[in-house]
């Protein structure tokens, strides 16, 4: 939550145009600030803000905070939980941060990783990213043990909280975040045999234990490990899997998986860091 003495405590000025030090071109004052309003929503984004703090920290009338930061939600720019009524950065924030920079391709990062992986443990491994409020299978690399456990084909989108990657990418997320993308989903998680509720427990418990070792949806006789890619910072970028059939891991070798998966992910993020991001 933020508290009176967060408020206070940052210096006085003028208000949103202290948060972006730039001069607005004649005519474009509304877009800056528009920006100015999105850098101090990032400013508290874990504990969220109401419109009135955001009036507050940018000198703002609250008729004209409530205008803008209802448009910026109606947008994808900002989304808002619906119990605590609070603001957080929107997905399509994420989205836009993947395609301005083509530069950076996670999926480029992580496959020596995937292969060395696969290579090493026979199993199948996949990568999982976040696009609004979906995951989608972007990469999948097949070991050489004969019976293979292909269960999500590159290019499948589903609701963020369907299948191992994706919900090791959710739970990686902030509290507030997990509880907005859930909420936003409940209705899409029916045809899956789960629910809003089932996926939030879920995301408590991978929080709790620090991974993920569960069935395959709805294939019990599939069993998968799961870790969220995140950066040196806690960035969530992606969600990485392996699957194999039931026999084929128990809990001790599962423990096994892990292991290998944290060696590589922390390679993975060494890598995300020396190329400037987070």
């Amino acid at each position: 939550m933020l508290k009176d003495q967060d408020i206070t405590a940052i210096p006085s000025g003028k208000g949103w145009e202290k948060y972006l030090e730039v001069a607005a071109p004649q005519g474009a004052q509304g877009t800056v600030r528009i920006a100015a309003l999105l850098r101090i929503v990032a400013a508290y984004n874990a504990a969220g803000m109401k419109i009135s703090e955001v009036a507050d920290l940018a000198r703002l009338e609250q008729p004209t905070a409530h205008r803008i930061v209802t448009a910026l939600h109606s947008v994808g720019f900002l989304s808002r939980n619906p119990e605590t009524r609070r603001y957080h950065l929107g997905p399509l924030l994420f989205e836009l941060f993947t395609t301005a920079f083509p530069h950076f391709n996670i999926r480029d990062v992580c496959l020596p990783s995937m292969k060395t992986l696969a290579e090493d443990l026979g199993d199948t491994v996949y990568l999982t990213v976040r696009s609004g409020f979906d995951g989608i299978c972007v990469e999948r690399q097949e070991g050489s043990y004969p019976i293979r456990t292909c269960t999500v084909d590159v290019g499948r989108k589903r609701p963020l909280g369907i299948g191992a990657g994706s919900l090791a990418l959710l739970a990686a997320h902030s509290a507030s975040e997990a509880e907005t993308i859930i909420e936003h989903n409940r209705d899409r998680y029916t045809p899956f045999n789960t629910s809003a509720e089932a996926v939030q427990a879920t995301v408590e418990k991978i929080r709790a234990q620090g991974f993920i070792y569960q069935d395959v949806l709805n294939t019990p006789e599939i069993k998968t490990v799961a870790l969220a890619i995140t950066g040196h910072t806690g960035h969530p970028f992606a969600g990485l899997s392996i699957t194999a059939i039931a026999t084929r891991i128990p809990e001790e070798r599962a423990t096994v998986l892990l292991d290998h998966l944290r060696q590589q992910i922390r390679q993975i993020a060494d890598l995300i860091s020396e190329q400037g991001y987070v």
